[in-house]
């Protein structure tokens, strides 16, 4: 990169800096990123030193040019793969040594200055942790809690073994079982912090599409899709993939036996369509909607997922799917995810079909296999079988649709357990929950703490990484003949 355009791309990115008042500003010393997989070494490490630098927030930073006069450290390094990159970055704090990880990926060098631009906003999100206990005027800048309205409840005491608050105990002073709603909800994807305080949250049944504020007077509705029938909706993920600060909702949808998923743009009262008739399955991988990557899978002719994933690029107007990749052995968009172990490795954590979790090695080696059985959905669809009608006698294969698994930056896994009544055939009740945090310890993944049983199904759940919290759709009350069933989004804050 030319030393005028790297000039002038840095003034434009400084120019966008967000504002806010802050106290005291840390003092960082950002160092020459490292860099692997590209012959361009010495052009390039000096030039992401240079664009991550401007990224900083510079009333939360102040650069210094040697590392003797920071407080804080950052340490880059960039790895090419083919058309895929890594940028990671270590945050040392000069005085104790502890050191804290970021990281964001992409593909081909156009979205090597969004990465940059996600990447720098994850830093600052790390930075105002550590700022928000010395600088009062920090606060307003950081996000507001998503249900001020429900207290947290004591930090349980290590004998419980527990590790997740929850909302106060039932019969404590002010406490609140969270928030009920009406239906059979089966889908949830967070969005913004509205400068009101405001949490933008949707929700999925399976022919709606509802967009809810959260805020200290409770959930306010704010539009509802309805998706006419025989079409059943089968998830829902948030993601900013033009990055304009605004998230796109990708809606998968089954139609008959065709997918037609679609994407929506939340507006001021409303959500507009953007793409639709989409034949993909959706599932968003990444800590916020801000960083998330939309991974894409097919479904082949005779009902079966297609081997291969595929990110989803946003190319103005139009949806496309680049650089093809197999998952690990029975793995699918909705059962796997991706995460790091200590040495910066990627692995894939997948939910077998038999409830199993299995950690394997991005060539498929399988590393590891859990003994206990985790994940359980009610949520499916159906296709017509001739397979399936030699086999057992039905006419249709039924394919549920497993749990998501949520890697955090921090190297978490968060895998969610249903319990209850397995019937013969395709007859699901699951009638309690806990959920699990997991990490892996180079030959295992090590339980790191798991929720109390709670007497409901857990239809999906979101993870929060800015306020550390998880939000849960619970399913209260089944729907039956008599009733339309009762849905709770409840909040936790993980440790």
């Amino acid at each position: 990169m030319k030393p005028t355009l790297l000039a002038l791309v840095c003034t434009v990115l400084l120019l966008t800096l967000p504002g806010g008042a802050l106290a005291q500003p840390l003092k960082v010393h950002v160092s020459r990123f490292t860099v692997t997989g590209t012959p361009a070494k010495d052009e390039l490490a000096p030039t992401l030193q240079g664009i991550l630098s401007s990224r900083l927030n510079p009333e939360r930073v102040q650069l210094v040019d040697t590392a003797d006069k920071a407080e804080l450290l950052l340490a880059g390094s960039y790895a090419l793969f083919g058309r895929l990159f890594s940028l990671d970055v270590q945050i040392r704090n000069s005085a104790s040594g502890r050191i804290r990880t970021v990281f964001e990926q992409g593909q081909d060098q156009d979205d090597l200055l969004p990465a940059m631009g996600r990447l720098a906003q994850q830093i600052d999100r790390e930075l105002a942790k550590l700022t928000q206990g010395s600088a009062p005027a920090a606060a307003a800048s950081l996000p507001a809690a998503i249900t001020p309205d429900l207290p947290p409840p004591p930090v349980p005491s290590p004998a419980e073994g527990y590790l997740v608050k929850g909302d106060a105990a039932a019969g404590s002073p002010g406490s609140q079982p969270g928030v009920e709603l009406p239906g059979v909800f089966s889908g949830i994807a967070l969005g913004r912090i509205l400068p009101g305080g405001e949490r933008e949250l949707f929700l999925t049944a399976e022919r709606k599409i509802r967009y809810y504020r959260l805020g200290k007077s409770g959930l306010r509705e704010v539009a509802e899709v309805v998706i006419p029938r025989p079409a059943k909706v089968l998830g829902i993920d948030s993601a900013d993939l033009d990055g304009d600060g605004a998230p796109e909702l990708y809606v998968t949808v089954m139609d008959r036996e065709s997918l037609t998923s679609q994407v929506y743009l939340p507006k001021e009262g409303g959500l507009e369509m953007i793409a639709g008739n989409l034949p993909f399955f959706f599932r968003g991988i990444g800590p916020d909607f801000r960083s998330r990557t939309i991974y894409t899978q097919e479904l082949g002719a005779t009902g079966e997922f297609l081997s291969q994933v595929a990110p989803l690029v946003k190319a103005g107007a139009r949806f496309e799917t680049r650089d093809r990749q197999k998952l690990p052995g029975n793995g699918a968009i909705f059962n796997c995810t991706g995460f790091r172990d200590a040495a910066g490795r990627v692995l894939y954590a997948v939910l077998e079909g038999d409830g199993h979790i299995g950690v394997s090695s991005p060539e498929g080696r399988q590393l590891w296999q859990s003994s206990e059985k985790f994940g359980g959905s009610e949520n499916f669809f159906t296709r017509e079988s001739l397979a399936e009608q030699r086999a057992t006698g039905g006419d249709r294969l039924w394919t549920f649709l497993e749990q998501r698994i949520i890697a955090t930056a921090d190297g978490k896994l968060l895998v969610p357990r249903n319990q209850g009544t397995l019937s013969v055939g395709n007859s699901r009740s699951y009638t309690s929950h806990t959920l699990h945090a997991f990490a892996w310890s180079g030959s295992h993944l090590k339980e790191l703490w798991h929720s109390k049983p709670a007497a409901t199904y857990l239809a999906d759940f979101a993870f929060d990484p800015a306020s550390g919290e998880v939000l849960l759709l619970e399913v209260v009350q089944k729907e039956s003949m008599f009733n339309q069933g009762v849905t709770r989004i409840s909040r936790h804050r993980v440790q």
